[in-house]
C-alpha cells in the first residue's frame, strides 16, 4: 500500500488557520501521485468563535467540508456544552461520515468507515464521572478497548489493509480511564495507527508503541500532520501551516454563504429591558427561571462582553455578549456551604482567575440575586438557581464531595434561557 494521511485535531473555530490548512491539503494532492487522505479528530467547533457558536458547531463541520476532510470523529468542543443532540445536525451538513462509536445512542454518526483499503474507527473522551452523576446526557459510555478490538477484526474482515483510529480520547491522560498510549498498547497488532487529538500534543515524528504508531499535529491549525505508508513502513512529519499560506477559496466561498444565513436570524427583536442586561439580571432571570430562592451568576462565564444597556434586545448583539454554552440548573445547598461559595466567588484571587473552561477570560464578579450573602442562615438550606459551572466542581466554586446532584434544563444554554424569558 502507498498512501499519504494528512490529519488535525483540535481546531477549535480558527477559521483562517482550517482555510490555510485546506490550501496546503489541495497542494499536496495536486503534487502526490497516490491516493491522499485527509482526516480529522475532533474540536473543530469552538464555543467562543462567532460562526461556530452562533450554529452550535454546524458551521464548522461546512467548512471542514470544504477543506477536503475525508473522515472525521466526533470530539468534546460542541457535545459536552450544547448536549448530543447537536451531533446529528453536524453529520447532516458535514459532506463525510463523522464517526462516533463509544456513545451510544448518537444520531447521525458512524462507528466506523472503509475507505478504500483503510479502515478509520472514531472514539472520544466520554468524560464519564466527570460530572458525577447529575448530568448523564443520556448516553452510555462503551468500553473503548473491546469495542475498537472488534470493530477492528469488523474492518480487516471487509477488506481493510491498514486501520486508524481516529482517537479523541488524548494522547497521555493521567485522570482519565483510558489515552491513546494505552489504547495502542492494549491493541497492537490489531489496529495500525492512532491519530490523538484531545491533549493537544504536538508530536513532530509521532510516537510508536510496539508496532501502533501514534500521530498528533498539536492545536489550532498551526501544523498539518503528514504521515506516509509504504508498504509496512510508516513515518510521520508535521507540517507547520505559515500565516502567508492564502487561504483556500473553497473555504472562504463557503465562510461567505454562511454569514448572510444567520443575519436575519441574529437581527430579530426579542423583547425589551428597563435595566442593564448584565450578571445581576442573569442572576435574576435563573432564579426566576428554575423557581429558586437564589441565583447564581459568574460575570466572565455568563457574559463575554459588555453588559446590552437598557432597551430592545437583538439577537445578534446577545450572542456577541453571551457566548456561554453553560445550562442553567436548580440544587438545594446548605446555607454554610452556599456562604462558602459565596465567600469563594467575592475573593480576589478567585475574581482574577482565568479558568481554562472560560478561554482565557476571568471570572469577575460573582452576582448573587435574591439573598443579602450576610443574612444568610447557616442551618437550614436554600434552593439555588444558577448553571452548571456554578454547581460543578470545575467552576471552582463547590467541592466534587458535596455531591450536589443539581437538575439541569438540558438542552437550553444561557443565551436560550434569556430569549425565552425575554418572549414572556
Amino acid at each position: 500500500m502507498r498512501l499519504t494521511i494528512l490529519h488535525t485535531n483540535d481546531i477549535h473555530g480558527r477559521i483562517d488557520g482550517l482555510a490555510r490548512v485546506a490550501t496546503l491539503v489541495a497542494r499536496v494532492r495536486e503534487e502526490t501521485p497516490h491516493r491522499v487522505l485527509y482526516l480529522d479528530a475532533g474540536d473543530v467547533e469552538e464555543t467562543t468563535n462567532r460562526l461556530s457558536n452562533i450554529t452550535k458547531g454546524a458551521a464548522m463541520h461546512r467548512l471542514l467540508s470544504a477543506a477536503g476532510c475525508d473522515a472525521a470523529t466526533v470530539g468534546n468542543a460542541a457535545w459536552l456544552r450544547y448536549g448530543p443532540q447537536v451531533i446529528a445536525d453536524h453529520a447532516r451538513v458535514a459532506r463525510y461520515p463523522l464517526l462516533l462509536a463509544n456513545l451510544k445512542p448518537v444520531d447521525g454518526v458512524h462507528d466506523s468507515v472503509l475507505l478504500g483499503s483503510v479502515g478509520v474507527i472514531g472514539v472520544t473522551a466520554s468524560f464519564a464521572g466527570y460530572f458525577g452523576e447529575s448530568i448523564s446526557f443520556g448516553i452510555e459510555a462503551l468500553p473503548e478497548i473491546p469495542l475498537v478490538r472488534e470493530l477492528a477484526r469488523d474492518l480487516r474482515r471487509r477488506g481493510a489493509e491498514l486501520v486508524v483510529v481516529l482517537s479523541h480520547l488524548g494522547y497521555e491522560a493521567d485522570e482519565a480511564p483510558i489515552d491513546d498510549k494505552r489504547l495502542a498498547h492494549e491493541l497492537d497488532g490489531q489496529i495500525d495507527l492512532v491519530i490523538c487529538a484531545h491533549s493537544h500534543h504536538l508530536l513532530p515524528a509521532g510516537d510508536r508503541i510496539g508496532g501502533v504508531v501514534l500521530a498528533s499535529a498539536g492545536e489550532y491549525a498551526q501544523h498539518l500532520g503528514r504521515i506516509e505508508i509504504d508498504g509496512d513502513r510508516i513515518g510521520v512529519t508535521v507540517i507547520p501551516v505559515p500565516d502567508e499560506t492564502p487561504p483556500h477559496p473553497d473555504v472562504v466561498a463557503e465562510v461567505e454563504r454562511i454569514e448572510p444565513e444567520v443575519e436575519a436570524f441574529l437581527g430579530e427583536t426579542l423583547g425589551e429591558v428597563d435595566r442593564p442586561l448584565d450578571g445581576d439580571w442573569i442572576a435574576d432571570m435563573l432564579r426566576e427561571r428554575m423557581a429558586a430562592e437564589v441565583g447564581l451568576a459568574v460575570a466572565g462565564q455568563v457574559l463575554s462582553g459588555e453588559p446590552l444597556p437598557p432597551g430592545p434586545v437583538v439577537r445578534g448583539p446577545l450572542w456577541d455578549v453571551c457566548d456561554s454554552s453553560a445550562n442553567p440548573g436548580v440544587a438545594t445547598i446548605s446555607g454554610e456551604r452556599l456562604r462558602r461559595m459565596i465567600e469563594v466567588g467575592r475573593s480576589p484571587a478567585w475574581i482574577d482567575e482565568r479558568r481554562r473552561p472560560l478561554r482565557g477570560r476571568t471570572h469577575e464578579r460573582l452576582h448573587v440575586s435574591g439573598l443579602d450573602p450576610a443574612q444568610i442562615d447557616a442551618g437550614r438550606e436554600y434552593v439555588v438557581g444558577a448553571t452548571d459551572y456554578e454547581l460543578e466542581s470545575y467552576g471552582g466554586l463547590v467541592e466534587r464531595e458535596w455531591n450536589l446532584r443539581p437538575r439541569y434544563d438540558f438542552p437550553t444554554i444561557v443565551r436560550e434561557a434569556i430569549e425565552e424569558h425575554l418572549r414572556r
